[in-house]
């Protein structure tokens, strides 16, 4: 039996390659270096970022180069798997290319100097030929043509800074021009931009090698490929069939439109710029880490970004609907369909990063309260207060989500399942957010000194969480509710912990013998009478307590009807007329 690792390898079954990535590496370098130094002419500076680039991207992508010593790894097509491995000759190109620009602002006369810089744009060259392989094989064919204008460039400035093939350096300019052409012209606004700044560029050296190539003679056939001398001639053949494929390529992709996920289910994209706006979201929601690494201010400078971003998506398909509503085009009812299904979709997702944000804060929050995190110089100390406020706007995210939510999925099929799932997931997290809001409000009563509203709501903390496990446990079939579940009983634990703390408060209020005054021990002599305060001298209590007073009888005199009182009529005088009155005065 043949044991031999050579037909244990060719039995293993062979990985497929995967095709049409797209990276758009025009853009990526020209934002790159415009970011990075080259805006000032700093290339020391940009190519200490591609290095620290890619040493990221080897991380991610896991292609470690060994322990201690440097082990080389070679980057094979069956390795790549998305558009970041691609992204690894670009970066090791545009080092090596910047470091050559370096060694050539600081050569001068220094022949060594200037050989090293010649060395680096070899090296730049090499990487380049690396990423026109790769991207031609698992790559676009806007991707590969790209990559196709980009190596030509660096191959033209490394034989014009030879200065020894000087048509074949100008056949790698014209072939980096007509591709520059191309892109020009199947690209959007923003890609035109980017090709026509390319084309200013290569109009200096394409003038200088026609110069130089036409005082040294003519050209010499041997060193250039077909490509080359096709190039030099004029003639396109397999260039416009390229076009040809690029352009069949963005005309699928402008008829079919693109589509954003929700929920499990596509969301048409017809809008080329409310594409980018999503991927751009997709760029920074990337950058965000977790709240004990990453500072608030530019978490909270990150998310303002992304809300910008899908208010320009949802202007931009406003926009769109409006044309779409005058019924200029034949399939205008479609498309509006699909448009506003679009600003549905985006509005919901608006919301979706609105409860993260919100999180975010929270999370960092609690953080500093417990000393995680210190505070920075001159930040202001976070509150307990703040979190019930950032709660609060939590808790009516998810009431416009459990609104809005269902609009997007109206008429798909499976979507009452859907529907259900979103309802359970909202409320239950509106649980879990009552119940944090619960124990945050009894922070803010226990730190006031009101210790029974305290226990009152860490107990209704305490409740809201045992109502989140019932209800996560009932509905153990929600995939989304298990993840929620996982903490259910580190809450229970310490919401009960908060409470435990409080339970003999008494609800009828302080007795008197927690806090004695001096006027109250005149006749005794004592240096201080402490009372609640454990620094506090009482005098005197203010306002002054309330003593009981006797009141006087209420008496109801009801026997004074039964009494049977004297005559008292002889006692009256007698009446007479009233002439005999008159003259009895001398009597």
């Amino acid at each position: 039996v043949d044991e031999s690792p050579m037909g244990d390898a060719d039995e293993a079954p062979q990985k497929e390659l995967v095709t049409n990535l797209t990276l758009d590496i025009l853009q990526i370098v020209k934002v790159s270096q415009s970011q990075h130094g080259l805006r000032h002419g700093d290339h020391a500076r940009y190519r200490q970022y591609c290095t620290r680039r890619l040493a990221r991207l080897y991380k991610a992508n896991r292609m470690s180069h060994g322990r201690g010593r440097y082990q080389k790894r070679t980057l094979e097509v069956s390795m790549v798997d998305n558009e970041a491995f691609l992204l690894i000759p670009l970066m090791m190109s545009e080092r090596a290319w910047s470091y050559a620009m370096e060694l050539k602002r600081d050569a001068g006369n220094e022949p060594r100097k200037r050989a090293h810089m010649i060395r680096r744009l070899k090296k730049a060259t090499v990487h380049a030929t690396e990423l026109v392989n790769l991207c031609g094989q698992v790559g676009s064919a806007r991707t590969a043509l790209e990559a196709e204008a980009y190596s030509s460039y660096i191959f033209g400035c490394y034989l014009s800074e030879q200065e020894r093939d000087w048509d074949r350096a100008l056949a790698k300019f014209m072939r980096a021009r007509k591709a520059f052409e191309q892109l020009a012209r199947v690209g959007g606004p923003d890609q035109a931009e980017v090709c026509r700044e390319r084309l200013e560029e290569l109009e200096p050296s394409l003038r200088y090698c026609t110069y130089k190539r036409g005082n040294e003679g003519s050209p010499v056939a041997g060193s250039m490929d077909e490509k080359d001398m096709a190039a030099l001639k004029g003639d396109g053949g397999e260039d416009d069939e390229r076009l040809k494929a690029v352009l069949a390529e963005e005309s699928g992709r402008a008829s079919g439109a693109v589509t954003t996920s929700w929920r499990g289910y596509d969301i048409p994209i017809r809008n080329g710029k409310v594409r980018e706006c999503l991927a751009n979201v997709a760029v920074q929601l990337a950058k965000i880490e977790s709240p004990l690494i990453m500072a608030t201010d530019r978490a909270l400078a990150i998310f303002d970004k992304v809300f910008m971003l899908y208010s320009d998506a949802r202007q931009h398909l406003r926009d769109d609907i409006a044309e779409a509503s005058s019924g200029a085009q034949s399939d205008s009812t479609s498309r509006l369909t699909d448009l506003k299904l679009a600003d549905r979709a985006i509005a919901v997702m608006l919301i979706e990063q609105t409860i993260q944000r919100n999180k975010f804060l929270v999370d960092s929050a609690n953080a500093k309260l417990a000393g995680e995190i210190r505070l920075a110089k001159g930040e202001k100390a976070t509150r307990p207060e703040d979190i019930v406020h950032l709660l609060s706007a939590s808790l009516r995210s998810y009431e416009e989500l459990i609104e809005s939510g269902p609009e997007v999925l109206r008429g798909m099929d499976g979507a009452e399942r859907v529907e259900e799932e979103l309802r359970v997931e909202c409320m239950t997290a509106q649980k879990m957010l009552s119940s944090d809001r619960a124990a945050a409000l009894g922070k803010v009563h226990s730190s006031a000194g009101s210790h029974v509203d305290a226990a009152i709501l860490f107990n209704r903390s305490a409740e809201h969480a045992a109502g989140v496990s019932e209800a996560a446990a009932a509905r153990a079939r929600v995939n989304r509710i298990g993840a929620i579940k996982s903490g259910i009983d580190t809450l229970l634990a310490d919401r009960k912990g908060l409470r435990s703390g409080l339970e003999d408060v008494s609800l009828e209020g302080p007795t008197s013998s927690e806090s004695r005054f001096l006027m109250e021990s005149l006749d005794e002599y004592k240096p201080a009478v402490l009372g609640k305060g454990a620094s506090k001298v009482h005098i005197m209590p203010i306002p002054n307590r309330m003593e009981s007073l006797a009141v006087r009888p209420i008496v109801l005199d009801v026997a004074g009807d039964e009494i049977v009182y004297p005559t008292l009529t002889h006692r009256s005088a007698k009446k007479g007329s009233t002439l005999r009155n008159l003259f009895s005065w001398k009597k």
